[in-house]
């Protein structure tokens, strides 16, 4: 009985510890994902009542109503972290109603915390902010920019022959991220462009590589916005290997933080699985200049041995 009791004790010691993180994990994850449901209403200056309801940071539900005598028409904008959604104009008879339900999913910014949404008319408006937080290199349904191509060719950079690869980014979505793009290769620690894509459009990018020109090359290109050794802000990864007038080849990888070129200690690529000659080392670590001095202090130490022992 006094085992059991000690046993009872226990427990409780230890589900109350447990509780305090549990319950704290749980409070964080719904300050970043409001599940908001909230109502406000907004009047015209015509005198339309616009009752405007917000749920789950995806459906606004607008119900319109003229409660007036006479026939009126009135404007309602929307607006989502900072880009207009809708623009909706309504004519309604004295005492009629309507009501529209707007999916705002894809107008959301991926790589935002806090957003906002404004509805307004003339003379009134009603703001709603919430937090949702979104993995930006899996948003879901939610469109953003891509990188759907790497082709390796050779080509000029500042008129010199160079080595490049050309990255085609996709933005199929209806906002407008600052985005960049960091390409690095077995010959290459780092090459950095902006890659801002208008909604709805594609760009190729024309990035330097110092790989030499004709030379199998592999590598991998990143996607994103903030800084590149942070996961906030990652939007896509691939990976590519490929040689000047024959097929590059490309696939997706999962997005990896890394330090930039500009840092001490910065990341470089290193392929082991693919042979692109991409410097003179081989499997057993040494590079040729670093075999020739090596093969030279083998030979006099021989020598010296020789000497020694005759």
């Amino acid at each position: 009985m006094k085992n059991m009791s000690i046993l009872l004790l226990l427990m409780c010691v230890f589900f109350s510890m447990m509780s305090t993180p549990v319950t704290a994990i749980m409070m964080e994850d719904q300050h970043r994902n409001n599940t908001i449901n909230e109502n406000k209403t907004i009047v015209s200056a015509e005198g339309m009542e616009v009752d405007i309801n917000i749920k789950q940071s995806r459906v606004l539900t607008l119900n319109i109503l003229n409660p007036t005598d006479d026939k009126i028409s009135s404007d309602i904008f929307i607006r989502l972290d900072g880009i207009r959604v809708n623009t909706l104009r309504y004519k309604l008879s004295p005492y009629e109603n309507q009501t529209d339900q707007i999916n705002i999913s894809k107008y959301l910014k991926v790589v935002q915390i806090n957003h906002t949404v404004t509805v307004s008319t003339y003379g009134d408006y009603a703001q709603f902010n919430f937090t949702r937080e979104f993995d930006s290199a899996d948003p879901g349904p939610i469109p953003t920019p891509t990188i759907t191509d790497v082709e390796i060719t050779n080509g000029t950079i500042d008129g010199q022959p160079s080595a490049v690869a050309k990255v085609t980014v996709s933005n199929p979505g209806v906002q407008r991220y600052g985005t960049k793009l960091m390409v690095h290769t077995e010959g290459t620690d780092g090459s950095l462009y902006p890659a801002v894509v208008p909604p709805g459009e594609n760009k190729t990018i024309t990035v330097e590589l110092l790989d030499e020109r004709g030379a199998k090359v592999a590598g991998e290109a990143r996607l994103y916005t903030g800084n590149i050794s942070e996961r906030d802000g990652s939007i896509d990864q691939v990976e590519f290997v490929g040689q000047a007038e024959k097929n590059t080849t490309v696939w997706n990888a999962d997005y990896q933080p890394v330090s930039g070129p500009w840092r001490e200690n910065h990341y470089t690529y290193q392929n082991d699985s693919i042979e692109t000659g991409a410097d003179e080392s081989d499997s057993d670590g040494f590079d040729q200049t670093q075999k020739i001095y090596l093969g030279v202090g083998v030979v006099l130490l021989a020598f010296v041995a020789v000497r020694r022992f005759r």
